[in-house]
């Protein structure tokens, strides 16, 4: 028996079965919008740590992907030259330069965070509205324990 086929039968953990079926779909799509965009993992990884935490050097882009300073500088002028990316001097230090998403980059991003809430939507789609009520309501009660403060959309 396949070793996939074995883990999503005997898994043990709910959410880790629910997570198997959210994750098929949002792969799925991701993978076909990152051909359409002419995207690798690492590009979006870095739109996605620009976006989460601002503006941040070269080296400290290089340092969350786990690539070289050399990759990461040839990665982030790929995605100056396409309009996603800004590049300026360090308000704090002339000296370095400052990587932070372009208008065009923020636009991305938003359009990968609405393909991720439709693959939830798929997912759940199939629920009775009743029982899907209850299921983000659940969510929303451990995300205030889990993350508290953090802002949850509903």
């Amino acid at each position: 028996m396949p070793i996939r086929h074995h883990i999503e039968r005997q898994s043990a953990h709910p959410l880790q079965r629910f997570m198997h079926l959210y994750m098929r779909v949002m792969v799925r799509d991701l993978n076909a919008l990152l051909r359409e965009l002419h995207l690798s993992m690492p590009q979006m990884g870095t739109l996605h740590l620009l976006n989460a935490q601002g503006g941040q050097s070269v080296s400290a882009i290089a340092e969350h992907l786990n690539l070289s300073l050399a990759a990461t500088s040839h990665l982030v002028e790929r995605l100056v030259q396409r309009g996603l990316l800004t590049r300026a001097e360090d308000p704090a230090d002339r000296r370095h330069k400052r990587v932070a998403l372009a208008p065009d980059g923020v636009a991305l991003v938003a359009r990968i965070h609405r393909q991720a809430a439709a693959a939830f939507d798929e997912v759940l789609e199939p629920l009775p509205s009743e029982l899907r009520g209850r299921f983000e309501a659940t969510v929303l009660e451990v995300l205030s324990v889990l993350a508290p403060g953090e802002a949850v959309a509903r």
